[in-house]
């Protein structure tokens, strides 16, 4: 398993983080946990905006999707209100009731009351993958849904056939989840994707040229992105956020006609109340959001190609699926950027 950067590659110019993932972002951990079941390649991943001990903070959130809709709950909220307290979380439409009840109850153990501050409304991310509906359905408990929580760690995210990457296809590929990041001034932006879907691979502009010989029928065109920023921004620009990392998804061909259902959350860590938190007194001026948008951007898009080389062979469903190699395509980008001076 290899990374874009261990193979001498990046995409853009900013610099990553110490991890180059979004735990970057400090306080944010990632959990995953696997759904187990005969004829089953599958799992959920959650995203924890901050530290489990924490009891009360309410975050601003924006959010992009394709197509003008997404299997995403807490829509209304995110649109109406631009906050929210949940864990987020990226699992299998077919799951996503039993992991909605899972969330509930982990917001009344932290508060009784559940309201905007400790838990609601839950923030779920439907992302299709290439097992059986029926299977994932009767397969999924809450017991899942804890494991990922109670692993959720700062530092080191994992990638590849893990969390709800277990059961992605990408570019007639193993899919799976990818994770980089940015620093930008005194910010850094951090992206997770789950990879699936996409017709057309393209790393940092160049073509991969795999499309024209892998089976089509392994994306079933989903694909979900969470970004995590430490700037102060507010929903609305959020949004901005969101709609820029999507374009870093389009750029690796990711994004594309065939995509059924695409949704990126872009989220700051700058709690607006809660316990130990201060009102958040200042926001970043429009004269600061073009670097984060470029941040956001170069972070999406290095996420999706770190997922594809960090997967391993599996089979998901009837498909036996195959993994991104290296050559000879990372030579030949090399020698590109080493001309274009980078």
């Amino acid at each position: 398993m290899k990374r874009l950067r261990e193979l001498g590659l990046k995409v853009g110019g900013l610099a990553p983080g110490p991890h180059n993932s979004i735990a970057d972002v400090a306080g944010v951990g990632v959990g995953h946990a696997a759904t187990e079941g005969e004829g089953l390649c599958c799992g959920i991943t959650a995203i924890l905006p901050y530290g489990l001990g924490v009891k009360e903070r309410r975050l601003y959130i924006g959010h992009w999707v394709a197509d003008g809709g997404s299997p995403l709950t807490a829509l209304q909220v995110l649109e109406d209100f631009g906050v929210f307290s949940s864990p987020i979380v990226l699992a299998p439409p077919a799951a996503m009731g039993k992991f909605y009840e899972g969330l509930l109850g982990y917001g009344l153990g932290r508060d009784a009351g559940l309201d905007l501050d400790t838990g609601w409304p839950p923030l779920i991310a439907g992302v299709d993958d290439l097992n059986p509906p029926a299977l994932v359905y009767r397969a999924a408990a809450e017991v899942q849904l804890r494991a990922a929580l109670q692993s959720a760690g700062i530092g080191e995210v994992q990638e590849g056939n893990v969390g709800i990457g277990r059961g992605l296809g990408a570019f007639g590929l193993k899919g799976g989840v990818g994770t980089a990041s940015r620093r930008c001034g005194d910010y850094t932006v951090g992206a997770l994707v789950a990879v699936g879907g996409g017709s057309r691979l393209w790393a940092d502009g160049y073509p991969l040229d795999l499309w024209a010989k892998l089976p089509r029928e392994t994306k079933p065109g989903a694909c979900a992105a969470v970004l995590a920023t430490d700037a102060p921004l507010l929903p609305q620009q959020l949004d901005r956020l969101a709609g820029r990392a999507a374009l870093g998804l389009a750029r690796a061909g990711l994004l594309d006609s065939a995509t059924r259902q695409g949704a990126v959350l872009a989220f700051s860590t700058v709690g607006q109340a809660g316990e130990g938190v201060t009102a958040q007194t200042s926001v970043l001026g429009e004269e600061g959001l073009p670097p984060l948008f470029r941040a956001g951007a170069e972070a999406g898009e290095e996420a999706v190609l770190n997922a594809l080389l960090a997967a391993q062979p599996a089979r998901v469903g009837e498909l036996e699926l195959d993994v991104l190699r290296p050559e000879p395509w990372a030579e030949a980008l090399r020698r590109l950027q080493q001309e274009r001076g980078w």
